[in-house]
């Protein structure tokens, strides 16, 4: 190879990586140079490349938006839809729905099928632009993820609309059925609709809630503030409470790397003292004598593995406990409405 088709290739693949995208070689030659470059650069979709290195590190969110600036180079009439659109917009979607970029082709047209690519045909053509990306309007999207979704994600896509859209869980299930009243999959999405929460803090806690909601344990109150017991005046939060009817305090964290790694949920501190400050706070909440269950991620999926474990640990059960209609959420805790003794807790109401 070249010392100038070396050159050429390098500039190509620090211009893509410069602006967050995979690399879109304009000719044969360059394409087929890149392609002897294998282990060195990889190709995860045809005639679209990138470093290997730079492509290991990224998190699968971060790899479908390097997709989706590349193939909207090679296709300016695509509209992104789906999972992708979702990503861009900002949505958590698991990584898992994460394997193919989804485009809504325009109506009529037909392409050569393309690995890696998934595409839908859409009968309106509206389109939204998010972050330089044509994508299929935001609404529209929650819709469709939330119709397609299996019901952990689409509480998680639903969950995390309420507060990108500053609407209540009423107004959301309200919208959907108003506007895709008799399109296939609304009572799918009504059904995620009418559980959606905006206190849920992440889209692994959202998948927690569905998959409780889905083995019938009781509706938990999420993002829960508790006096400290031992330093009063200071205050802790839990992801998930439950307060059984003999007075029992179970209470429910989700582990995961988001809490050593998101800025906004570590307040400034490093990932050290994140996890001292968790151990300190988890001390201290033993003096309430609650049961506190933790869980991973992966168990929040299974339930074959947050049954047994959210049971053994006296979680309630009660299916009658979840909304059949949506609440309109208050998502700041403003009122002190349980007080015993040493146990003081503030939380989020839900009010019809």
């Amino acid at each position: 190879m070249s010392l100038t088709v070396e050159r050429r290739i390098e500039e190509l693949l620090s211009d893509a990586e410069r602006r967050g995208s995979c690399c879109v070689p304009g000719d044969r030659a360059t394409r087929a140079a890149m392609r002897r470059r294998a282990g060195e650069v990889t190709e995860p979709i045809r005639g679209i490349f990138v470093r290997g290195e730079v492509w290991e590190r990224l998190e699968p969110p971060d790899k479908m938006m390097h997709l989706m600036r590349a193939v909207a180079t090679l296709r300016p009439t695509w509209r992104f839809c789906g999972a992708s659109a979702a990503v861009a917009y900002g949505l958590p979607v698991t990584r898992e729905l994460l394997d193919e970029v989804s485009v809504a082709a325009p109506p009529g047209a037909v392409h050569q099928a393309t690995g890696g690519i998934v595409r839908h045909h859409i009968a309106d053509d509206a389109v939204e632009m998010c972050g330089g990306l044509p994508l299929v309007p935001f609404w529209r999207t929650v819709f469709d993820c939330l119709a397609s979704f299996e019901l952990p994600d689409a509480l998680a896509i639903a969950d995390a609309a309420l507060k990108v859209g500053r609407l209540s869980a009423r107004g959301l299930a309200g919208f959907l059925a108003e506007e895709y009243r008799g399109r296939p999959g609304v009572r799918r999405a009504l059904g995620a609709a009418v559980l959606a929460d905006a206190r849920a803090e992440s889209g692994g806690e959202s998948i927690a809630r569905a998959t409780m909601f889905q083995l019938g344990f009781a509706k938990p109150e999420l993002q829960v503030w508790i006096e400290d017991p031992v330093e009063p005046g200071k205050w802790f939060r839990v992801d998930f409470l439950w307060l059984t009817e003999d007075g029992r305090l179970v209470i429910g964290e989700l582990d995961g790397r988001q809490k050593t790694s998101r800025p906004d949920l570590m307040g400034g501190r490093d990932a050290l003292r994140v996890m001292q400050d968790e151990r300190l706070r988890e001390s201290h909440l033993t003096a309430l004598r609650p049961a506190i269950v933790r869980f991973s991620y992966d168990d929040a999926r299974d339930p074959a593995r947050l049954g047994p474990l959210l049971e053994r640990f006296g979680v309630p059960r009660g299916s009658d406990t979840w909304p059949t209609e949506a609440p309109t959420i208050v998502t700041r805790s403003s009122r002190l409405d349980y007080a015993e003794g040493r146990l003081r807790i503030v939380r989020a109401t839900a009010r019809a």
